[in-house]
């Protein structure tokens, strides 16, 4: 089993959950030539801190 240890030293635990994420992407069927993801849900926010939050829901096709 892999660990995400070396990540989170080099890159702190925001690190790991951004390669995370970007493996999940990576899994979906549109990266092998497959149909795009649909888009159900997008959200983008920057409140008054200026720390933007986004969220992204895709559904594999």
């Amino acid at each position: 089993m892999l660990s995400d240890v070396p990540y989170v030293r080099e890159a702190g635990s925001e690190g790991v959950e951004l390669v995370m994420w970007l493996i999940a992407r990576g899994a979906m069927s549109d990266v092998a030539g497959g149909p795009a993801p649909t888009v159900k849900h997008r959200f983008y926010h920057v409140p008054a801190s200026n720390t933007a939050v986004g969220h992204l829901i895709l559904e594999n096709n």
